[in-house]
């Protein structure tokens, strides 16, 4: 059974920067999104990045073994930025310049003192396209929505920030013992059980800052296309830095499980079957802190702004859009309570009168 251990981090952050093996120079040298490949804005060249596919699979780490095996070398100086209206984190080149948060667009940002022991991630997902192209993807979005009021499918997006998110995942061997009770017609039956099970990748988000409650619904990465993490693919994009830390992700990730395996009993037996108690044992345990790419954005609709996620990687999109739902269901239930009352009012005159008569 895996145990939870602290995490203890040794090794500081490197001095070194990302530098264009052209001419050396270090500012301005950026990661692009298209061609998936890193340029210099002066001397021009364009360096070949590894591409996803294309490298070994990233090996995810034992859990027991972190404490010997995490790093927290990031590969270059970074600076951590916090908002003082949203409270998010994020992580720059030393280097650069920023005025406002990526996530909230806040110009109430400060510096913060950085921790040492702040793991760096295992692989990094790069973005597959910019953010002209993320248009397109909330386009095709908007337009596969249904009932949508006149003129939210034209809507244009705004304050397009490209930025990589850190999440967790687990991989485990469960065994989990079970007791329950059956009912029958004749009454309850107790019961007693094993349910094994092997989890892939179960994904957490290692921010507590969610930037608007829809990045659960487009956080469906591909991570066999992750690559081992290089500050190359970070230059000139943000990264948020994580505030769940290992051992917290990894009870978070229990509960998960947990919740998956209760279910997957419910569907075995029925709607009869009731769990009194599940304890679980894990093992093989083992985990990837990777960084992900996620486009946020935002659109206006007759003077409301809506917030706007789009998965870097797939370019799934998710937001909300006024429909034309609340005029037809509105005058529907009003027009229904009419008729009831109608009804109503209809059926005592009708009892009225035969009590008369």
């Amino acid at each position: 059974m895996s145990e939870n251990k602290p995490f203890i981090g040794a090794i500081n952050v490197t001095s070194s920067e990302v530098k264009c093996p052209g001419c050396g120079g270090t500012i301005g040298v950026k990661y692009d999104p298209e061609s998936l490949n890193l340029t210099c804005p002066f001397c021009g060249l364009v360096s070949q990045l590894p591409q996803p596919g294309t490298v070994p699979a990233v090996q995810e780490i034992d859990f027991n073994s972190a404490l010997q095996r995490a790093s927290v070398n990031w590969g270059h100086v970074k600076k951590l930025i916090v908002c003082t209206n949203c409270g998010g984190q994020t992580l720059y080149d030393a280097e650069a310049l920023t005025g406002a948060c990526p996530f909230c667009g806040s110009t109430s940002v400060t510096p913060a003192a950085e921790n040492p022991q702040i793991m760096a991630p295992q692989s990094v997902i790069p973005f597959a396209f910019s953010k002209e192209a993320a248009e397109q993807c909330f386009s095709a979005y908007m337009k596969r929505k249904h009932c949508l009021r006149r003129g939210v499918a034209d809507s244009k997006l705004e304050n397009v920030v490209g930025i990589y998110l850190p999440f967790w995942t687990f991989d485990s061997l469960t065994v989990s013992s079970y007791t329950a009770h059956h009912s029958t017609p004749v009454g309850e039956t107790p019961y007693a059980g094993i349910w094994n099970n092997y989890f892939d990748d179960i994904i957490l988000s290692a921010s507590d800052k969610y930037r608007g409650p829809f990045i659960v619904k487009v956080q469906d990465f591909d991570f066999t296309k992750a690559v081992p993490y290089s500050p190359k693919y970070l230059a000139g994009i943000p990264a948020e830095r994580y505030t769940v830390g290992l051992n917290e992700a990894w009870e978070r990730a229990k509960t998960n499980m947990d919740e998956k395996i209760r279910k997957a009993v419910f569907r075995r037996y029925g709607i009869n079957f009731h769990i009194e108690s599940l304890i679980s044992n894990y093992f093989n345990v083992k985990f990837r802190y990777t960084l992900a790419p996620v486009y946020f954005a935002k659109y206006t609709y007759k003077n409301r702004w809506f917030p706007v996620v789009i998965n870097g990687q797939t370019g799934k999109a998710f937001c909300d859009a006024p429909t034309i739902i609340p005029f037809i269901v509105v005058p529907a239930v009003i027009l229904l309570l009419l008729l009831i009352l109608i009804v109503c009012v209809f059926y005592f005159v009708m009892l009225s009168g035969a009590a008369i008569g």
